[in-house]
């Protein structure tokens, strides 16, 4: 359980998220000051700082990334690499997003739509996979080390494949079933004709 201070912050970086994700589709992403975003929220610059490092990272935090963390940890103690790997994006990070459906479908078109956001989402996702491949060898065995930044980057494609279809139509599918959909084809990739 999150301490009241932990908890705070959480909703402090919440907050924060969705009037500048109000201010940036209303103004445009390079008009819109990181002062500007602390006067909406009634919060120093600075303190926004230290939440978010740069005003890309507003719009990219994921508040369900620590959760993540923890299911992954489980996960592969439990079951094979590539199904750990499905069922934490899947079960885990599927239902998250459609619990907050709205939001998260204009946060991600969002992210998706403004170069300089997406251009910090790949830098992201590039650090993402190396975290990823770096967990993946500590449960590999010595043998099939070596495959550990295939897999992640594999996944994290299949991952990423799944948001823009999801992001593309409106969210008319569930992420976790396009998900789903994704690691599917991933996994029958060697009966492609």
């Amino acid at each position: 359980m999150r301490s009241l201070r932990e908890r705070n912050r959480l909703n402090a970086m919440r907050t924060t998220q969705r009037a500048a994700l109000d201010l940036f589709e209303a103004d445009g992403f390079d008009a819109v000051t990181v002062a500007a975003i602390a006067d909406a929220v009634g919060m120093a610059a600075s303190t926004i700082y230290r939440h978010f490092d740069t005003k890309e990272a507003i719009i990219l935090w994921d508040e369900h990334d620590e959760d993540l963390d923890h299911a992954f940890l489980a996960a592969f103690s439990n079951h094979p690499p590539l199904q750990a790997l499905r069922w934490v994006f899947v079960d885990e990070l599927g239902p998250r997003y459609d619990d907050d459906l709205e939001f998260q479908l204009r946060r991600v078109t969002y992210i998706y739509a403004t170069e300089a956001v997406h251009l910090a989402a790949g830098e992201a996702t590039y650090r993402d996979t190396a975290d990823l491949a770096e967990a993946l060898e500590q449960v590999l065995s010595k043998k099939n080390r070596s495959a550990a930044p295939i897999l992640a980057g594999a996944a994290m494609a299949a991952l990423d494949a799944a948001f823009d279809r999801w992001q593309h139509t409106g969210g008319a599918t569930s992420l976790g079933v396009l998900i789903g959909e994704a690691f599917d084809v991933l996994v029958g990739l060697d009966e492609l004709r």
